[in-house]
């Protein structure tokens, strides 16, 4: 019962670095961060290994937060594992600021740029798949939204994740119900999501996604490889932890003014700020070699000249 408390004394510190971080910033997406809190507080206090000080340790698990546009959750986990005081986290979407809106490689504890919706499996597989290769043995866990479950390439990921076997991707599904103007395709049809990955062959299980004992559950059998990605189907509530926010339409996309975070945080009660996520670190390390050249293509344009693209770009 006292990890249970911790663990929900910390999932109440990220959400509440997601809506300060929003309000400062005038702008963000903090109710589809609350959904997920929950679930990235247990994968990170308990499951994700990580470097801190060598993000390019091929040894590392990978995080893809696909669902691009909850940016705050992700500047959020790392902030509260020690890679920067929290209160930087004010300076969200600032000129500046290494917190932008969305995730770019600038921020060096992202993967890949994400909210372009639906890519996040696809660099996640392929994440993956370099891992099982070259035997790091490490995990590449995918945040997606479930607006996104709706993008063909999804469906081409998970198709190419089953045929390679990648028993090492990790696809956590965020499933709020509410997308960014109406409900989505199949709201809170947990079946559905079900049945869809396992006819592409994951092994899937679906869990409510605020219960700390399923999450934990979910993510320990998760570790134990069997030859088939896994996919866990997070039954979950936009804004949840907030009253005046949870399940509720309208929300998405849109920061708390000064007023509502304050009624916000009163909801949160008392938090610890000094609460921290231990991450386990990779046994090996080993960074990438890169070589770097420049080559002339020899391709020569006039100016003011219209050009198909597919000459310029091949």
């Amino acid at each position: 019962m006292e990890q249970l408390k911790e663990l929900q004394e910390k999932a109440k510190l990220v959400r509440k670095w997601c809506l300060i971080s929003t309000t400062e910033a005038g702008s963000g997406h903090p109710t589809s961060c609350l959904s997920a809190a929950d679930i990235t507080t247990v994968l990170f206090d308990r499951y994700f290994s990580y470097d801190l000080s060598n993000p390019l340790n091929l040894y590392n698990d990978r995080f893809v937060l696909s669902k691009g546009h909850a940016a705050p959750l992700l500047y959020t986990l790392f902030g509260m594992a020690g890679a920067y005081p929290l209160d930087e986290l004010k300076t969200l979407r600032k000129f500046g600021s290494r917190f932008e809106g969305h995730p770019v490689p600038q921020y060096k504890y992202a993967e890949a740029a994400t909210g372009s919706l639906g890519q996040g499996l696809s660099v996640g597989a392929g994440l993956a798949l370099v891992s099982k290769r070259e035997g790091y043995g490490a995990k590449t866990y995918v945040l997606t939204g479930d607006g996104e479950l709706a993008e063909g390439q999804i469906w081409e990921a998970a198709n190419f994740a089953a045929h390679e076997k990648l028993d090492n991707l990790v696809a956590i599904l965020d499933i709020n119900r509410l997308g960014q103007s109406q409900e989505t395709m199949f709201g809170h049809r947990i079946d559905e999501y079900v049945r869809k990955f396992e006819a592409f062959d994951f092994e899937v299980i679906a869990i409510d996604g605020h219960n700390y004992e399923e999450i934990s559950r979910a993510l320990q059998t998760a570790q134990r490889p069997n030859g088939k990605p896994f996919a866990i189907v997070a039954k979950t509530f936009k804004g949840h932890g907030i009253s005046f926010l949870e399940n509720k339409d309208g929300w998405h996309g849109k920061a708390l003014n000064k007023e509502e975070l304050e009624k916000a945080l009163k909801e949160l009660e008392t938090v610890d700020d000094n609460l921290r996520f231990q991450l386990k670190k990779p046994q090996q390390t080993q960074s990438p070699q890169y070589t770097v050249s420049v080559t002339d293509t020899g391709l020569k344009f006039e100016q003011g000249k219209e050009y198909a693209t597919r000459e310029v770009f091949g």
